[in-house]
């Protein structure tokens, strides 16, 4: 039976592309959906990028409709329902049409905000659909009014993930030969292990390449990652992060935490994406193998004249490094880090400075990472320097980012059209890290599903240069382990 999809606003702002995610059926946008796409128009933010895209689909998908599709639809429908209701085929769909349903302006339907407009518009042509009729929308409140006005409704689906990664499965050992793991040989192949499954509760899953725990009894449990070369490897530990003469340097805790060590420091994975609850280690890890891995880097490629640059000022340095490229010098690596800039509580307003000052409140807990690793000395001179560079999110989109390690902190609060502007910006010798908690969102219209983090651990997990671990074990400290359990 086909359907009638009436889309809200914050669909089409969370994905300009929505009106093709419907196959055959009928997607309806009213005149008050277009109105809030209109006034969206101006402005940098995600949000205007996605209404103005959304706005170039739109007349990309009407120029479609032609004089002889209108000639075709008022011998079928009737002038007087072909003002009204003009279907507008929709290309790459299986037969689905458009109809941008506008208002009569002499009894325009009355409502305090678009959501009752949208609403009451959609309820007075109601006759003119097919039924079922569904309003699709991120919104709780309008879904509710929806349903008072007698329609179904849902949430936008098509970009969410459609499996929760909560945790590292675990496998038995009599899946492979345990003794040739702990040989010290670094790893060995096992013919057709992706063709074989385990068992998880009652289900008996696939196993994909990845991480894994092994249980081989009740006392012992080890840690493998079994490549997509059907390679499996035993990792019995990681190394020491960040240690100097003044530092003990980092070492991960648990099974979970020696998983990211791995995959963070395995150059091949150019994507890695940690999730977990407050307090396991996500960011510091990222940032703790990141400053490793640049280290290591930058003293190979380092210039002589580096040395004399410590009683320069910042934008000395700065203009020091521009011209050492021009010269000929090889670019440094840097971290880049970048948060969304989305607070708990209260805004604080207008922020004075520079960038890298208004971005100093959002990048707190980063510094606070990097003070626990290096020391506030040194934290500040590899920011002065540009090892470290703070990289507002707005001004990402049309970067080319090179020679880097990209980390995007708490992104569970971006979009799955931001984290894609965001990976599509790594090039050539670009590592993109994104940690963050899919439980603990602080946008609108996210879930733990639908959210940048999930749908790009989702989407690319299982591609041979993604690795996605699921942090669960706390090791902040005792109360913060069951503060984030039990409040």
């Amino acid at each position: 039976m086909k359907k009638t999809y009436c889309l809200d606003t914050n669909v089409i702002i969370h994905d300009p592309r929505a009106i093709f995610a419907f196959d055959d059926n009928v997607v309806v946008l009213t005149e008050y959906v277009l109105m809030e796409l209109d006034k969206l128009k101006q402005g940098n933010e995600e949000r205007n990028h996605s209404a103005r895209e959304a706005s170039r689909i739109l007349r990309e998908v009407t120029q479609g409709l032609s004089e002889q599709i209108i000639a075709e639809q008022k011998e079928r429908l009737g002038e007087a329902k072909l003002k009204a209701l003009p279907e507008i085929p929709i290309p790459g769909t299986k037969g689905g049409t458009l109809v941008l349903l506008m208002d009569d302006p002499d009894h325009r339907v009355k409502g305090p905000n678009p959501d009752d407009q949208v609403l009451g518009l959609l309820y007075r042509n109601r006759g003119d659909f097919h039924a079922p009729i569904i309003v699709v929308t991120k919104d709780t409140l309008m879904a509710v009014k929806a349903i008072a006005r007698g329609f179904g409704h849902q949430d936008y689906k098509r970009d969410q993930a459609k499996v929760e990664v909560s945790r590292l499965p675990t496998l038995e050992g009599d899946l492979f030969p345990v003794d040739d793991l702990f040989s010290g040989n670094g790893g060995v192949v096992v013919k057709d292990i992706l063709k074989k499954t385990y068992k998880d509760g009652a289900e008996n899953l696939p196993i994909i390449p990845g991480y894994y725990t092994v249980a081989y009894d009740a006392a012992r449990e080890s840690l493998v990652h079994i490549s997509h070369a059907e390679k499996v490897r035993l990792i019995s530990q990681t190394p020491n992060l960040c240690r100097s003469k003044t530092n003990r340097g980092v070492r991960a805790k648990n099974l979970e935490q020696h998983a990211a060590v791995d995959a963070l420091l395995n150059p091949d994975k150019t994507l890695v994406c940690l999730l977990g609850p407050a307090g396991t280690g996500k960011t510091l890890l990222a940032i703790a193998t990141a400053l490793d891995v640049v280290r290591r880097a930058n003293r190979e490629n380092r210039p002589e004249e580096e040395g004399e640059q410590d009683e320069l000022s910042r934008k000395e340095r700065k203009q020091n490094r521009h011209q050492q490229h021009e010269n000929g010098f090889i670019e440094r690596k840097q971290i880049l880090i970048a948060r969304p800039t989305v607070s708990m509580g209260k805004e604080m307003g207008y922020l004075p400075g520079d960038i890298e000052e208004k971005m100093r409140p959002w990048i707190q807990p980063i510094l606070d990472n990097l003070k626990l690793l290096l020391g506030e000395k040194q934290a500040e001179t590899l920011l002065n320097d540009g090892t470290i560079e703070l990289q507002p999110l707005q001004y990402i989109r049309g970067r080319s980012i090179s020679n880097a390690i990209l980390i995007i902190d708490e992104a569970q609060n971006t979009t799955p059209l931001e984290i894609k502007t965001i990976i599509t910006r790594a090039g050539r010798d670009c590592r993109v890290i994104l940690t963050g908690d899919p439980h603990q969102i602080d946008v609108p219209y996210l879930d733990k599903l639908s959210n940048g983090l999930s749908y790009a651990a989702d989407r690319l997990g299982q591609e041979d240069f993604t690795a996605v671990i699921p942090l669960t074990k706390g090791e902040r400290s005792r109360m913060a382990t069951r503060a984030a359990e039990l409040l």
